[in-house]
């Protein structure tokens, strides 16, 4: 079995290295595009009123309570519907980005709401603005909370990027089908497949803990 999954990769290895590439891709993409908006999205959560802090949580609200196959579908079908038509790939993008800015802006709310109060009281006895506040010293403060669960987010998301396969996007399920379909060899396909996600998974978490570390924020120190 496994010599058979060595031979099918070599043989296809042109498809499933595209799969690779296209979920890196819609992964890195969908991150880049998740933490503008998660990032302002949290702020907005924990120090907005109002209207704002209102929308932003019903936006929280609907990611969270349904399933990201029913927003990659509701995306794909739905914006055509209403005249917008993009690619199998860019909407795959956005999919990931409109789920993936919830989680972050949580992450965010999460990590600001950690600082103590009287971080706040103080900076602003001192006469900060509150603005200044937020930006110069709460958010360094919550900083060593917010970004490691942010880059195991990316790692989330590649994986996340297999639904993608449900419209037509050449990730690395979509190859693994493929390969299977050309060859009648779908447990060797997929199997290759299983191997390629633990791979990237195992690499990108050791990134992530390289990162952690030079960052000053590894977990012995946040423990």
């Amino acid at each position: 079995m496994i010599s058979n999954a060595y031979d099918l990769f070599w043989q296809y290895r042109d498809v499933y290295l595209t799969g690779i590439r296209n979920a890196l891709s819609a992964a890195a993409f969908g991150l880049v595009l998740a933490l503008a908006i998660g990032v302002l999205a949290g702020i907005a959560r924990y120090s907005s009123r109002g209207l704002l802090r209102g929308v932003v949580a019903v936006y929280v609200s609907l990611v969270r309570n349904t399933p990201l196959l029913v927003q990659v579908y509701f995306i794909y079908f739905g914006l055509p519907a209403i005249g917008i038509t993009l690619s199998a790939f860019s909407t795959g993008v956005l999919a990931l980005t409109f789920n993936s800015g919830a989680y972050i802006a949580e992450m965010v709310r999460g990590g600001l709401n950690a600082i103590p109060r009287g971080q706040t009281e103080a900076a602003l006895a001192l006469g900060l603005r509150r603005r200044i506040v937020l930006y110069r010293v709460l958010l360094p403060q919550a900083a060593p909370t917010i970004l490691p669960a942010i880059t195991g987010q990316f790692v989330q998301l590649v994986k996340d990027t297999s639904l993608l396969f449900t419209i037509a996007v050449l990730e690395i399920t979509k190859a693994a089908d493929d390969v299977g379909n050309e060859s009648y060899q779908f447990l060797p396909a997929y199997l290759v497949s299983c191997v390629i996600y633990i791979a990237l998974c195992v690499v990108l978490n050791l990134l992530s803990d390289v990162y952690e570390s030079r960052a000053g924020f590894s977990k012995h120190k946040r423990a």
